[in-house]
């Protein structure tokens, strides 16, 4: 294996897929051309062919990148959460700010997706699953083994009504403020998340 060699071409697919994330959310998916990114990313069209066989093949290659950046970022924040109240407010923050920051591209995935192939799409639905699994990995730990919902659906109730409530902030064009959204929320689903330790230190069990 030539290191030095790998290094470039890692360092190449880095560089075009950060031009394919500035002519995706400038223009959109659909409008996006090779061409566009070529230029962008100061390569030659049959270039970007060399690293990814098509438009689609890229578009979901840069999700997977700015997805695996997230999540090893949340995972490191959620690394020494040790309640309910901690790991919603982490969240909140984190999450928040991806969605702000990738919802460009959040909306060409919904709108592109059902022309992609299978192999692709499958490719976007793992995404989804990587992107619940730190939720799920800290509530398997900050729970109560006793807990009476399922972690899973726990994760999938807390992040829809983070990307679901910043959604809507950006469609109405307000203001996200990432601080009040994480007290609302927290004030919503917290007694939920809190009742059964609650419960068990009123009962003494």
């Amino acid at each position: 294996m030539n290191l030095k060699n790998d290094d470039v071409v890692q360092d190449k697919r880095t560089e075009i897929l950060e031009a394919a994330e500035l002519i995706f959310t400038s223009r959109g998916y659909a409008a996006a051309r090779m061409d566009d990114i070529a230029e962008a990313a100061g390569v030659a069209k049959g270039t970007l062919y060399l690293y990814f066989s098509s438009k689609q093949e890229l578009f979901v290659s840069l999700l997977e990148a700015r997805t695996e950046e997230y999540v090893r970022t949340v995972d490191g924040w959620l690394a020494d959460i040790q309640s309910a109240d901690e790991c919603m407010h982490v969240l909140v923050t984190l999450r928040g700010q991806f969605f702000v920051r990738n919802q460009r591209l959040a909306e060409s995935a919904s709108h592109s997706m059902l022309g992609f192939p299978k192999e692709l799409q499958l490719r976007v639905w793992n995404i989804r699953r990587e992107l619940e699994r730190p939720t799920i990995d800290v509530l398997n730990r900050v729970l109560p083994k006793d807990y009476p919902v399922d972690p899973a659906q726990v994760a999938a109730v807390v992040n829809g009504a983070i990307d679901y409530t910043v959604g809507t902030y950006l469609l109405d064009d307000q203001p996200v403020i990432l601080a009040d959204i994480a007290r609302n929320i927290e004030y919503i689903l917290g007694p939920g998340l809190t009742q059964v330790q609650q419960e068990k230190r009123q009962t003494g069990s």
